[in-house]
């Protein structure tokens, strides 16, 4: 009875310590917004590995970060590189070292911040139609 007692005060305070962690998580929410005037897929390439995202005209496609303890895997901004493809027929890519308002890869310069509260910050991409209109032909290299 005894041993059943100590082991009952020393798992109190360790099931307490996680449920703390979980009060405190901080979300970031990353909205992608398709304003352009076609469907896109945006493919990103995190150290070999490659991710299809697809965000259908007028919509918006949303990832969130637990900063906590969260996997930046699949982050679009995250990347080495993404390929955005623009109604399966004209592309742009763009990499971490491209200096331009428009690169998505750079969150902190190029994102706007729709909301900041105490665990959950929100920020907004919005792909427009002059983003598909500064793109290249697939000729066949869209995927």
């Amino acid at each position: 009875m005894k041993n059943i007692f100590y082991s009952i005060c020393l798992l109190f305070p360790a099931v307490s310590c996680g449920r703390e962690i979980i009060e405190y998580r901080i979300i970031n929410t990353y909205n992608y917004i398709n304003g352009s005037n076609a469907a896109m897929d945006i493919y990103s390439y995190h150290q070999g590995k490659k991710t299809k995202h697809r965000i259908i005209k007028g919509n918006t496609y949303s990832q969130e970060l637990d900063i906590n303890s969260g996997s930046v895997e699949d982050m679009i901004f995250y990347a080495d590189s993404v390929k955005i493809v623009y109604g399966q027929s004209r592309f742009k890519v763009w990499k971490a070292a491209d200096n331009s308002s428009r690169n998505i890869i750079l969150k902190h310069e190029n994102y706007i911040k729709t909301a900041d509260k105490e665990n959950d910050e929100e920020y907004q991409f919005t792909f427009t139609t002059q983003d598909a209109d500064q793109t290249s032909p697939c000729n066949g290299n869209c995927n």
